[in-house]
């Protein structure tokens, strides 16, 4: 049998597991904090109602197959078109404005020799019903509320504008294909390509154009490169990030904040703000999300709306490279008879389980106990003597061993753990 699984899927052990549900908790926290509700939608979806939402080259995008009844169906790219989908065709208006916040595996098409994933493990939420900047300015720092959390002040997060970038195009006076092109380029990060191809349109706006992509700590660097294109309508645009950039540093947060007009998403319904989260523990965005305005009326209700999603697979990968501990790890033991004094052992076992101690059971005899229990990740080991007198203690997180009777353990271990 082949025992390997399809390329851009995995297997995720216990323990990483376990991390990983920590993560999720401290994720739901923040988003119940803010009043977001749980929602949950199939992980197939017909495909003409997901592509509506990925657009055009959507084949390149989707697993698709046929049902049962020969309609084409797709998994979901990501939770955003679903929620959309969903919001559509269920909320009233005068239900309006809605919080929704998600936990969920998407699954996209990948180029399988380059390795890349295919089932993208997501928390995120969508805010439907308002198109007030203030909305905005609240999913940022809901993002950020989280990230430093997660990740403590190791991160940033890059704010872009889909509209603003649109009347750059204008003044730029790019046509329809001319624009793809550059948005093409801009999403595989392809800036060679789009300086050669701008040099030949307008050398002169296509340096400040090339000068507008660069990250910007500095937004009023930005707005000094925008002023050379005397363009109102750009300046206008500008100063709706302008407004959101400076609630977030009167908040104390533009440390963490860089302005990147070159951001671009693959996904074509973002409409306005959109923004990326990055951490330099890890060569990945942890998250991304913005403004999508025209999206939920393809299915029915026509209402703004913003959101993000987090990548709980790059978070839990950067949170193991920055040390920062958020697990909630409890007490864990391995417990081991001498004899056969199985039941005397549940006993003992059940009664730790009820002071909130994890207790692992070892029946096997022959095993290297010590060397189990660390790769176990336990924090202590116990081993009882053969008449049920004595427990052998190991303290596998300082290496101490001690004697106890099995009536003195919990304490032991609460002692323990205090000190």
């Amino acid at each position: 049998m082949d025992e390997k699984i399809p390329s851009g899927f995995r297997d995720i052990f216990p323990v990483e597991a376990e991390e990983r549900n920590s993560i999720r908790y401290s994720i739901k926290e923040e988003f119940q904090l803010w009043g977001y509700g749980e929602i949950k939608t199939p992980v197939v979806e017909f495909t003409r109602n997901i592509s509506a939402g990925v657009g055009k080259n959507w084949e390149d995008k989707l697993i698709s197959f046929f049902d049962a009844d020969g309609s084409l169906v797709s998994l979901r790219t990501d939770m955003t078109v679903p929620i959309a989908r969903f919001s559509g065709m269920r909320i009233k208006k005068d239900q309006l404005p809605v919080r929704f916040c998600y936990f969920a595996n998407s699954f996209r098409r990948s180029q399988i020799q380059k390795g890349e994933k295919r089932e993208y493990n997501q928390a995120g939420l969508e805010l439907i019903g308002s198109d007030s900047y203030i909305c905005d300015v609240e999913t940022l720092l809901i993002i950020i509320n989280i990230l430093k959390k997660l990740v403590g002040e190791n991160f940033i997060i890059g704010l872009g504008d889909v509209s603003l970038a649109e009347e750059i195009y204008s003044w730029l006076d790019l046509n329809n294909q001319e624009r793809e092109y550059v948005k093409h380029n801009l999403i595989k990060k392809n800036y060679v390509a789009i300086k050669e191809y701008m040099d030949k349109i307008d050398s002169k706006k296509a340096a400040i154009f090339l000068n507008l992509l660069k990250p910007e700590k500095s937004i009023e660097k930005i707005e000094k490169i925008l002023k050379d294109t005397n363009s109102v309508k750009v300046l206008q645009r500008f100063n709706f990030l302008r407004t959101i950039y400076d609630i977030l540093k009167d908040l104390n947060h533009s440390n963490h904040i860089i302005i990147d007009l070159g951001i671009l998403k693959d996904f074509e319904y973002y409409t306005g703000l959109i923004f990326e989260a990055y951490s330099s523990n890890i060569n990945a965005i942890l998250g991304s999300g913005g403004r999508y305005d025209n999206l939920i009326k393809k299915f029915g209700l026509d209402v703004p709306a913003t959101g993000f999603a987090l990548d709980i697979d790059m978070l839990h990968m950067s949170m193991k490279e920055s040390k920062l501990k958020i697990f909630n790890n409890k007490i864990k033991i391995m417990l081991y008879s001498e004899n056969e004094n199985y039941l005397k052992l549940l006993k003992l076992s059940e009664n730790l389980r009820k002071k909130n101690i994890i207790v692992e059971q070892i029946f096997e005899k022959g095993k290297d106990l010590n060397s189990f229990a660390k790769d176990s990740r336990c924090d202590f080991l116990g081993i009882v003597d053969e008449k049920f007198e004595f427990i052998f203690i190991y303290n596998l997180r300082d290496d101490k061993k001690t004697t106890i009777k099995p009536e003195d353990l919990a304490k032991y271990i609460e002692n323990e753990t205090i000190t």
